[in-house]
């Protein structure tokens, strides 16, 4: 056989690449295997995050694409991603209801349970996509999201700020509309780069998914809300 990564040959029992050291396993196993593996390399942050956030930035889709051909040895691991991005979107929230906020304590609070929230959440937009996408396989769609709700975190930390200061002056809600733009773009290329379909199958299927999506967010929202209140 052959690794994924870089393509030298190796023998039929090894676990690892020698020359790049990519483990051999792959992704098309059963959902709780994968899930046991990515956790145990769970809070590793390491030097292969600068990379991957280029090439997430960058080209839409390629760091999924790339990630379920097996080409996962310089890259960061989804979940880990997902993790450290989320926890400091989080945090960030925080820190502007802390400032604009007057009622700090009620809308942390929510900012807490919309955190949690949102980590369920996940996989079920990457259930949605595999309900459109029925070729796809499962744990690559749930790579795809946590790529894709990843990116999303990254601009909306770029938006929270500019959002809390647009009563302020009119060029702060100016200033909110290209991160929005680009994200509207990304996640479009992104489903096309993933997924490689025509673009009226990808904008019709990827707008559909998004209705779908934000609809279970409005429920899961609506019920938090009640739940504070």
């Amino acid at each position: 056989m052959d690794c994924k990564n870089c393509q030298t040959k190796l023998q039929e029992t090894a676990h690892f690449c020698l020359k790049c050291g990519q483990s051999t396993a792959s992704l098309n196993r059963p959902f709780f295997v994968v899930a046991k593996d990515i956790l145990h390399e769970l809070l590793d942050i390491d030097g292969r995050l600068g990379f991957t956030l280029r090439t997430m930035l960058s080209k839409p889709g390629q760091l999924t694409l790339e990630f379920n051909q097996g080409k996962r040895v310089k890259y960061t691991p989804p979940l880990r991603l997902y993790l450290a991005i989320s926890i400091l979107f989080f945090i960030l929230l925080s820190s502007i209801y802390q400032v604009y906020d007057p009622n700090y304590a009620l809308t942390d609070s929510m900012s807490s349970y919309y955190s949690k929230a949102m980590f369920v959440l996940f996989p079920v937009f990457a259930l949605i996509v595999q309900l459109f996408f029925r070729q796809s396989f499962y744990i690559g769609n749930l790579v795809f999201s946590m790529h894709l709700h990843s990116i999303i975190y990254l601009m909306l930390m770029i938006i929270a700020p500019l959002e809390a200061l647009e009563q302020s002056h009119l060029i702060f809600l100016l200033l909110q509309a290209p991160p929005t733009l680009y994200l509207i773009w990304y996640v479009f290329s992104a489903f096309k780069t993933v997924y490689q379909q025509s673009w009226w199958r990808i904008l019709g299927k990827a707008s559909a998914i998004y209705l779908i999506y934000m609809s279970i967010l409005g429920i899961v929202f609506d019920v938090v809300m009640k739940n504070i209140f």
